[in-house]
């Protein structure tokens, strides 16, 4: 007899949590820049995967390297630019231009960077966390790259800034 109270506090519990912790999707609460950084050991440097949204629809996404002491931009390895369309809980990225770093070594200055074929849409799932600083991107990973593929990405709002460095 004593199990039901305790399976029901349990179960209301859960139920509570998982509500209270997802966010609802809009734009206004996609607006800004997004970061997730990742120290790589191996080169001393960290390295920053960026997204920033304005309220017109546009979208930029950069990857580029910091000094981790100083905090200095060191350069760029990839650089997007598109428009963006929310559907519900999915992003679809519609890019027009795409550059990135083809030389040998890690990082260019953004005017270094080679322009390449878009890839015409992309769709990403969205969910926020910790009261809308965390944005959870979920992508779909290729079959053929599953192993180096992280299919859910946590990015951190950052300070909100409305341009992009090129």
């Amino acid at each position: 007899m004593k199990r039901y109270p305790i399976f029901l506090m349990l179960t209301i519990t859960l139920f509570w949590v998982g509500c209270v912790e997802e966010q609802d999707i809009n734009v206004q609460s996609l607006i800004g820049n997004w970061e997730n950084s990742v120290y790589m050991e191996n080169q001393g440097v960290n390295q920053v995967d960026a997204y920033g949204f304005d309220e017109s629809g546009r979208y930029f996404r950069y990857i580029y390297f910091k000094d981790p002491e100083s905090n200095q931009t060191l350069g760029y390895a990839m650089y997007l630019v598109g428009d963006y369309i929310l559907e519900g809980k999915e992003l679809v990225l519609k890019e027009e231009r795409r550059l990135l770093n083809l030389g040998v070594n890690l990082y260019e200055e953004i005017e270094g960077l080679s322009e390449v074929e878009v890839i015409e849409n992309t769709t990403l799932g969205l969910a926020f966390k910790s009261n809308g600083q965390i944005l959870e991107m979920t992508k779909t990973c290729s079959p053929l790259l599953s192993s180096i593929c992280i299919p859910v990405t946590p990015y951190t709002r950052k300070e909100y800034v409305s341009y992009s460095p090129i």
